[in-house]
């Protein structure tokens, strides 16, 4: 009897359950037409035993993998829900990552920079959140990790609204040769999800995958 002509499911095709219960039909079946063998076979040929004990033996192998993938579900299952579970700590906590936004609050706004060498000149745009420019300032061509503190003012001297906006970095060396400027901004985490496998938090109006964190820490009242 071939077995695939019953359509034996696979791990590859089925999920655990369906799996399983295709295969308690396909066992019936089996057990159906091999009954049915019995009573019809040839008395001069009558069938062989070992043709019975390779077809269960297959079924006895794919009972195993349904059983093994089943495991792999719930172990997978329990990952998440861990991953899950540890992402929501990160909800009110204060964080600083890889990103180009920070949140003005009280006419006051923070991003660090770390250039990758000493730069002659750097100028930093500010954006809102419509991507508009307000304001460009020139900030410390100093090698490594520098602070850039913005007052919250645009090239006009008006008071920006509190809300969250952006910057960009432009750094050049003597001779004119852009110098990579990473950004950094912190704020407080509201929110977290999981997209395709990946870990992000909502900081500031905008998503930071986990892998981008650098710190985190507690709210203070100070904060």
């Amino acid at each position: 009897m071939d077995l695939s002509a019953l359509g034996l499911p696979t791990l590859q095709n089925n999920a655990s359950g369906v799996a399983g219960r295709k295969l308690s039909e396909d066992f019936d079946t089996f057990l159906t037409l091999l009954t049915s063998q019995l009573k019809n076979q040839d008395p001069l040929e009558p069938l062989k035993s070992e043709q019975f004990t390779q077809q269960l033996v297959q079924f006895s192998q794919v009972e195993q993998q349904i059983a093994t993938n089943d495991n792999l579900e719930s172990l997978v299952s329990l990952s998440l829900a861990n991953q899950h579970g540890a992402l929501v700590d990160y909800i009110g906590k204060s964080v600083e990552g890889v990103s180009d936004r920070a949140r003005l609050t009280d006419g006051g706004a923070t991003w660090r920079y770390e250039l990758d060498e000493e730069a002659e000149n750097v100028s930093i745009l500010i954006s809102n959140s419509q991507n508009r420019p307000i304001r460009a300032v020139q900030a410390s061509g100093e090698a490594g990790l520098n602070s850039f503190d913005w007052d919250g003012r645009d090239d006009l001297g008006n008071t920006m609204p509190d809300g969250v906006y952006r910057i960009s970095i432009s750094a050049v060396d003597g001779e004119g040769t852009k110098i990579p400027a990473t950004i950094r901004a912190g704020g407080i985490v509201d929110g977290v999800e999981v997209v395709d496998g990946v870990a992000q938090l909502t900081v500031n109006g905008a998503i930071l995958p986990l892998s981008d964190v650098t710190a985190v820490s507690a709210v203070t009242s100070e904060d």
